[in-house]
């Protein structure tokens, strides 16, 4: 829509979830290889925790990329809405097992405990990767206790990786806790991150010059309090109104502008990186 207008050949800031979009700053380089590494060393059980926006989900798809490279089996289901059957029928596919519509909920912890048993005697190690596991029903916080423990009895091939929104864990530590060799919070955009944030963003979509000054990224960062979904709202919210206003570089007074048509839903209670080492 305003590509052209700003000489971009995409998008930038349309909020997708593809890795071809990932920025990568030092708080979730820091959180990739902390996870990887706990992969590695063959723990059963890690959490990646932020507030709503800060990159959870994209982290988790560029981790579940960075296994697939590793040769490891991985296994990733989005948990957003769905049931203990539902979860399970999703892992089922995710283990290549096809299952049925139809397919029991027995059947279908049979033949997931049957791969996961194959796997192991294979010498094959399995990720686990679970995303949005706060908006699950209830029902999937005993299933997933229930697959890790069952995976351990195992011999310990398997490591299971939750994503969880901060807020969200004092509701579900007791079990979670219980189970995590390692934590990793995903913090807010400092402001020279956010600036590097938009910058990438940019470059990544063809551009050679600075589009935002440097006011608007103060502005911005101000707004969005380093958000990166947020970020992304008001960007391309500036840049419509930029577009609109046949303006050729966007200013703190039009990110102002522009800024009562974000929607914020900022968590400011869980915005320090926190690291739990393993245990």
């Amino acid at each position: 829509m305003y590509e052209s207008y700003w000489g971009l050949s995409a998008a930038p800031f349309s909020n997708r979830l593809s890795t071809k979009w990932f920025h990568e700053s030092e708080n979730h380089e820091e959180a990739l290889a902390r996870l990887f590494y706990l992969i590695e060393q063959k723990r059963g059980f890690g959490l990646l925790s932020g507030s709503a926006g800060t990159g959870k989900s994209l982290t988790l798809k560029v981790l579940c990329k960075q296994v697939q490279r590793s040769q490891r089996h991985v296994a990733y289901t989005n948990l957003l809405g769905v049931d203990a059957q539902e979860m399970l029928w999703n892992l089922a596919l995710a283990l290549g097992l096809a299952p049925s519509e139809s397919e029991s909920r027995w059947n279908l912890w049979r033949k997931i405990t049957d791969q996961m048993h194959s796997l192991q005697m294979t010498g094959t190690q399995t990720i686990f990767l679970f995303d949005h596991f706060e908006r699950a029903d209830p029902t999937c916080l005993s299933l997933l206790e229930r697959l890790f423990c069952t995976a351990e009895e195992a011999c310990g091939l398997s490591t299971f990786i939750t994503a969880v929104r901060s807020k969200e864990l004092p509701r579900l530590s007791g079990i979670l806790s219980e189970l995590a060799d390692l934590r990793v919070e995903l913090a807010p955009l400092q402001l020279d991150e956010t600036d590097e944030f938009i910058t990438d963003m940019l470059k990544q979509a063809g551009s050679d010059r600075q589009i935002f000054t440097n006011d608007a990224t103060l502005q911005i960062h101000a707004h969005t309090q380093g958000c990166p979904r947020l970020i992304n709202r008001l960007c391309e919210l500036s840049m419509i109104a930029g577009m609109a206003a046949d303006k050729d570089k966007i200013d703190g007074a039009l990110v102002n502008s522009v800024s009562s048509s974000l929607v914020t839903r900022l968590d400011r209670s869980n915005q320090i990186v926190e690291y739990h080492e393993l245990v």
